[in-house]
């Protein structure tokens, strides 16, 4: 079993713990944001980790709802292809990447996209 998924997600979150992308300019901006004025699904994700790791989960939501909700499916996505655990999540692996739960998520994806700049949220 390998432990870099569980190593890498901790130094994400120790780097989003002490950088805070409201103030340090070290976090990349978003590109489509730059060019286009408008926000691409993703902008407001390191504001949002930062606000997670600090315990603040309704500023997180505030920054980007999609990002925040999205976070236990990828963690079971992860969970699932990584970790199967002897085949003993295969149930939930079939679930998780069945093809109406992927063509679901790409449709939420898109959809908060256009409600994003629709709303200005």
């Amino acid at each position: 079993m390998s432990y870099a998924f569980p190593v890498i997600l901790i130094i994400i979150g120790l780097f989003f713990y002490f950088v805070d992308p409201n103030t340090h300019g070290f976090p990349i901006k978003c590109p489509w944001r730059v060019c286009t004025g408008t926000l691409c699904p993703a902008c407001g994700s390191q504001r949002a980790l930062y606000a997670l790791t600090h315990g603040h989960v309704a500023q997180a939501l505030s920054y980007n709802y999609f990002f925040i909700l999205s976070i236990p499916y990828a963690l079971v996505a992860v969970l699932v292809t990584w970790y199967n655990f002897g085949n003993r999540l295969d149930g939930l692996k079939r679930i998780a990447f069945h093809p109406i739960t992927l063509k679901s998520y790409v449709v939420l994806f898109v959809a908060w996209w256009i409600i994003r700049n629709l709303l200005h949220i």
